[in-house]
C-alpha cells in the first residue's frame, strides 16, 4: 500500500493519523508526506522568541524527526508561508498535490475534512485543494483508490463544534494499541518547540486513545457501516 498524507503545518501529521501511519508502515506500506508550510508562526514558548524564519527551520527539523519515528518513506515541504494558504488559489495548491500523486502513485490519500478539525484557514484550504486533486486524479486514472479525512469521535466533535461534519462522524475505527506510543513520541518531538504539541502529548498519556478514527470520503461508506482498517472498496 502507498499512502500520501497532505497537511498544512509540521505536527498536523502527528496530531492526526500518526498511529495509523505507523501501524501501516510497520506492515510494509510506503508513507509519503506533503506539508505546505514550515509553521513559522506557531505557538512557542521559547525565550528569546525565535524569528519566524528561525522557528520555521526548527519546526522543519522536528517534522523530519517525527516523520522518521512514524516511518515515512519520503517527505516534501512546500514553500508557502504559515497562515497564508487561504490566499493561495485552490488550483495552484491542487496542482502541487497532483504533482505529488504523479510522483508517488498513492492508492490512499489522508488529509483534513471540511472542518479542518480546528477550522484553521490553512487547514480548510488544504482540504479544498486535496479534495479537488483527488477528484482530478480519479478522472485521469492516476491510481488513487481511497480518500480519508481526519475525524474525531462524536463526543469530542460536540466539544469542538464539528457535529454534522465528516470531521465529527468517523466511519473508520482502527486499533492502534501497538503504535499509539509512536504518536506520543512524534508529538513530543514537535513539543520541543510548540506548546500545543507538548500539551497534546501530555493529554494522550493521561487519556490513552488506542482506537484511531477517520472518515472515508471515497469510496462512499454505507450508512451505519464501521470500517476497521484502510480499505479501497
Amino acid at each position: 500500500m502507498r499512502i500520501l498524507v497532505v497537511y498544512a503545518h509540521p505536527d498536523d501529521e502527528s496530531f492526526g493519523p500518526a498511529a495509523v501511519l505507523a501501524k501501516y508502515a510497520r506492515e510494509g506500506a510506503k508513507i509519503f508526506g506533503l506539508i505546505a508550510t514550515r509553521g513559522e508562526h506557531g505557538s512557542t514558548d521559547l525565550q528569546p522568541r525565535p524569528t519566524p524564519r528561525e522557528l520555521g527551520q526548527l519546526r522543519e527539523q522536528d517534522l523530519r524527526a517525527a516523520a522518521a519515528i512514524i516511518g515515512f518513506t519520503h517527505l516534501d515541504i512546500l514553500n508557502y508561508t504559515d497562515g497564508t494558504l487561504e490566499t493561495v488559489p485552490t488550483n495552484e495548491l491542487m496542482e502541487q498535490i497532483l504533482d505529488a500523486i504523479r510522483r508517488y502513485h498513492p492508492e490512499v490519500i489522508i488529509t483534513f475534512g471540511p472542518g479542518g478539525i480546528t477550522r484553521h484557514p490553512d487547514h480548510l484550504a488544504i482540504h479544498r485543494a486535496v479534495t479537488a486533486a483527488f477528484t482530478r486524479a480519479l478522472a485521469e486514472g492516476l491510481g488513487v483508490c481511497a480518500l480519508y479525512y481526519d475525524a474525531v469521535p462524536p463526543e469530542r466533535a460536540r466539544e469542538m463544534g464539528l457535529e454534522g461534519l465528516p470531521d465529527g462522524q468517523p466511519n473508520t475505527f482502527i486499533d492502534v494499541t501497538e503504535t499509539y506510543p509512536v504518536k506520543i513520541a512524534a508529538l513530543r518531538v514537535h513539543g520541543r518547540h510548540i506548546v500545543d504539541a507538548r500539551e497534546m502529548a501530555d493529554r494522550l498519556e493521561r487519556e490513552p486513545q488506542t482506537v484511531a478514527t477517520l472518515y472515508r470520503a471515497w469510496p462512499k461508506v454505507k450508512p451505519g457501516e464501521r470500517l476497521t482498517g484502510i480499505h479501497f472498496s
